[in-house]
């Protein structure tokens, strides 16, 4: 491994860190985090979570292999509506388990590539054009975001 997937790793086992933390003080998983959109519980919020984690792999593994996996016409608040409905018996210890799988099964992928297939590009769920590092950037980014913003709901109601 090179000096950027090493930081990479860094970035994204600092946002597991704190996700695994926060997630780690959750005693009701049916707790509300989000009162808008989606209106995701604790629970909701995992599955979310372990759902974007495979998601964005899945983007940066495809575009490294030169394919392009996300439709011109993608909707992602569609597909967050989708999942949310077809997840709704997945506890959390289950998405909390797919999750440490699917970065596991990162990591062995970010051990086995050359550096320079961080430089491909594609469409990301957002839409945007993205090189591979900067979607799993973008996915510490996310999984940082939804932590930081459970940790804040979690403080209100201790």
């Amino acid at each position: 491994m090179g000096p950027r997937i090493d930081a990479l790793i860094q970035q994204l086992d600092e946002s597991r860190a704190l996700l695994d933390e926060v997630f780690g003080g959750v005693t009701d998983w049916e707790m509300q985090v989000y009162s808008d959109g989606l209106a995701w519980t604790a629970r909701e919020l995992a599955v979310h979570l372990a759902d974007a984690d495979k998601g964005h792999n899945f983007q940066a593994m495809s575009i490294a292999a030169g394919k392009n996996p996300i439709p011109e016409d993608f909707d992602i608040e569609r597909y967050n509506r989708r999942t949310t409905e077809k997840n709704t018996e997945k506890t959390a210890e289950q998405a909390l388990e797919e999750l440490a799988q699917s970065r596991q099964q990162l990591k062995v992928w970010l051990a086995d590539i050359d550096e320079d297939l961080l430089d491909k590009k594609g469409r990301h769920a957002s839409l945007h054009i993205l090189s591979v590092e900067e979607i799993l950037s973008w996915s510490a980014r996310h999984e940082r975001g939804h932590a930081e913003d459970l940790q804040a709901v979690l403080a209100e109601t201790s």
